[in-house]
């Protein structure tokens, strides 16, 4: 298959929003909890970063990644005053837990990996 550019994921005759994106659900879910456990709105976090509500929408629903995602990630963190890798962590697991795993060897593993991520 012929790579449109380096550094994307894009083939040659493929839109934008038809690039496979496996992470971007589960990040928009994982950051869109947070904020609602924290009761924070998603005005702040678009604030936070200068940008529009509907940019953070579209993000949480995990329908596009948002230009400066570092940025957006970061803004989550710093807003709702938690470590940035947690909002990694929790949308690997949300995707572990959701997404079909074919082998029991593997969902050993990953059991395996949770346990030793558990935070006391």
């Amino acid at each position: 298959m012929l790579r449109m550019s380096r550094g994307s994921d894009r083939t040659a005759g493929m839109e934008a929003n038809q690039v496979p994106r496996p992470l971007l659900p589960w990040l928009g879910r994982a950051c869109r909890t947070a904020r609602e456990e924290a009761d924070v709105g998603r005005a702040r976090i678009a604030a936070a970063i200068d940008a529009d509500e509907a940019t953070i929408e579209r993000f949480e629903d995990g329908v596009a990644w948002p230009r400066n995602s570092e940025e957006v990630l970061l803004a989550y963190a710093n807003e709702l005053f938690m470590d940035v890798r947690l909002l990694w962590v929790h949308a690997f697991v949300l995707w572990i837990e959701t997404e079909p795993i074919l082998d029991r060897k593997s969902k050993q593993q990953i059991r395996a990996a949770l346990k030793r991520l558990q935070i006391s």
